[in-house]
């Protein structure tokens, strides 16, 4: 009697234990992603996934050291945590923070969770606020097989570029925003990239949703898409964390959303240039003012922004959705001007799997022109001079040009 007693009471013990390792593993941290604010000097923001829900979510924070010790003057801050249902019906959480009050050019240490279960610590540095050299990745669209194939292009891009600042996505960084198991094929090829690389993400077509409402056909933003990141609210309403601008050591960066209130967004484009004093500006829009695969033609795209980036002669226009390479001459007005002219570069790039085809109607606009290739970007600017560089996914240099001003 007395043995069946205490296999009982072993097998409720382990039927315990398994349970409560079962509760940390679904409070265990995952997806973790930095974004940047409007003040990345002195800013940062987090976000991360959790199964199930945390009664005490919160970040802990320090100046790194070379050693443990800095443990010794980390900081607590709470962080606010939402319920999302995915589309299959699944509950998970979500926890972010904004973590002001930082040194600029300071390499930070940091750690997310909560009810005593934690991630791993990981590292950033906020920018200077002085204009010195820096570096930053673009990537055109990933979208589809993102796990399977676009692996390996993060892999090659954080080997080869290891000290860009930040990853700027150009939109569709999945093909269906509002499918949770998309996203996790995302986090999956980048790994911990996210969580020590500042992330800034356009909002493409493939962020939105289609659906019937009274049998008309309505397209809005995804949630999966708004909770997975923490970007900066907007001057123009229902476009927050789509719409926004920082200044990142000297230079003006524009975030806009090719997919509805684009007049709305052109007048405010054009009071944020109106008042821009940085030296080098610098647009991500997903879909092309130039568009440069066969039968596609952005005309409402360009006709809401062209006249006002002609009109202050932003720099570079950065872009997706045509799944092909193809950078601009320098464009003033739809026409080709001179290198020492006013004008601007257009470039679309693709770092996936989809392949469009060639033949565009601008295709005579084009310096450089080319598909079936996956691509990243490295842009690096230094006081009066912009360089820019291509690579394909095995690391080999396909483009390159340089501005000066």
């Amino acid at each position: 009697m007395i043995k069946i007693l205490l296999n009982i009471f072993l097998l409720a013990a382990l039927i315990l234990g398994c349970n409560n390792i079962e509760i940390k593993k679904n409070i265990i941290p995952q997806r973790i992603i930095l974004n940047l604010t409007e003040q990345p000097t002195t800013e940062i923001a987090v976000t991360w996934m959790t199964n199930d829900s945390v009664i005490n979510s919160q970040i802990e924070i320090a100046e790194s050291k070379p050693w443990l010790n800095f443990i010794d003057s980390t900081k607590l801050f709470d962080a606010n945590s939402e319920k999302v249902i995915t589309d299959k019906n699944k509950n998970i959480f979500f926890h972010s923070r904004i973590v002001s009050n930082l040194r600029p050019d300071t390499k930070y240490i940091y750690r997310v969770g909560g009810d005593s279960i934690w991630s791993e610590w990981n590292q950033f540095k906020t920018a200077d606020d002085n204009l010195s050299e820096f570096s930053f990745t673009y990537f055109g669209d990933v979208q589809h097989d993102v796990k399977e194939f676009s692996s390996r292009i993060f892999r090659e891009a954080i080997q080869t570029l290891p000290q860009s600042e930040f990853w700027l996505f150009t939109g569709d960084l999945i093909d269906r925003a509002e499918f949770d198991y998309q996203w996790q094929e995302f986090f999956d090829a980048a790994q911990f990239i996210p969580a020590i690389k500042p992330i800034v993400l356009t909002a493409g077509n493939h962020e939105y949703v289609d659906t019937l409402i009274n049998s008309e056909e309505i397209e809005f933003l995804a949630d999966l898409w708004k909770v997975h990141i923490t970007q900066p609210k907007s001057d123009i309403a229902g476009l927050d964390e789509t719409v926004f601008t920082f200044v990142y050591q000297g230079t003006r960066f524009i975030i806009l959303n090719g997919n509805e209130k684009l007049n709305e967004q052109s007048k405010w484009l054009e009071q944020i240039l109106n008042e821009n004093k940085s030296k080098w500006t610098i647009i991500s829009i997903h879909q092309p003012l130039y568009s440069m695969s066969k039968n596609r033609n952005q005309i409402k795209t360009r006709n809401a922004f062209l006249q006002v980036i002609d009109k202050y002669n932003v720099d570079l226009v950065l872009q997706g959705h045509d799944h092909v390479y193809a950078r601009t001459y320098k464009l003033h007005n739809g026409k080709i001007v001179n290198e020492n002219d006013k004008g601007t570069i257009y470039i679309t790039s693709n770092s996936g799997t989809d392949s469009y085809f060639l033949e565009s109607v601008n295709k005579n606009l084009a310096v450089k022109y080319e598909n079936k290739l996956q691509l990243f970007q490295k842009i690096t600017i230094d006081k009066n001079i912009l360089n820019f560089k291509t690579y394909t996914a095995n690391g080999e240099l396909f483009d390159s040009f340089e501005l000066i001003k």
